[in-house]
């Protein structure tokens, strides 16, 4: 049976006589409940929460938790980190939420045409320029199918001097 599925016999009757472990942590590095200042001492994060929420409650009511950490460095001379600043902002309750980034454009694949015979597509580019001694301008219309090019050259009025 164990070669029908593929498991060897020891993973089988490991997997009888073991519990799975459970999960005590998430993984990573626990969290500090202090942040240091740029002259060395320690505050804690409740101290550095209620000056999150004095600026907050201040001119900082649209301030993300980006904006929280340049004043909180400017304001208090803290050496502290966006990431901590979303932490404690998270634990607070007072993140905002993520705006949504809209497309300026619809963003629209090109139709595939099938081109079977002359005369089924047509794609023009029309280009301008001035010519310098006559007083004119010139216009060219590029047309492209398939492999041949089509030009024509229109001539302006003279302009007026």
């Amino acid at each position: 049976m164990l070669r029908i599925v593929g498991v060897s016999r020891s993973t089988y009757y490991y997997q009888l006589t073991h519990e799975p472990k459970p999960r005590t942590t998430l993984g990573g590095r626990p969290a500090t409940q202090y942040t240091y200042t740029h002259d060395g001492s320690k505050v804690s994060d409740e101290q550095v929460k209620e000056w999150i929420m004095n600026a907050v409650a201040g001119d900082g009511f649209a301030y993300g938790y980006l904006k929280l950490t340049y004043v909180l460095k400017r304001e208090y001379q803290l050496v502290i980190n966006k990431k901590k600043v979303y932490r404690l902002c998270k634990e607070l309750g007072i993140l905002k939420q993520q705006r949504q980034i809209k497309s300026k454009y619809p963003r629209r694949l090109a139709r595939n045409r099938d081109i079977m015979a002359p005369n089924q597509l047509w794609e023009v580019d029309i280009k301008y320029g001035y010519v310098h001694g006559e007083d004119r301008f010139f216009f060219v219309l590029c047309k492209r199918q398939i492999a041949q090019t089509l030009h024509h050259v229109i001539t302006g009025p003279r302009l007026s001097t």
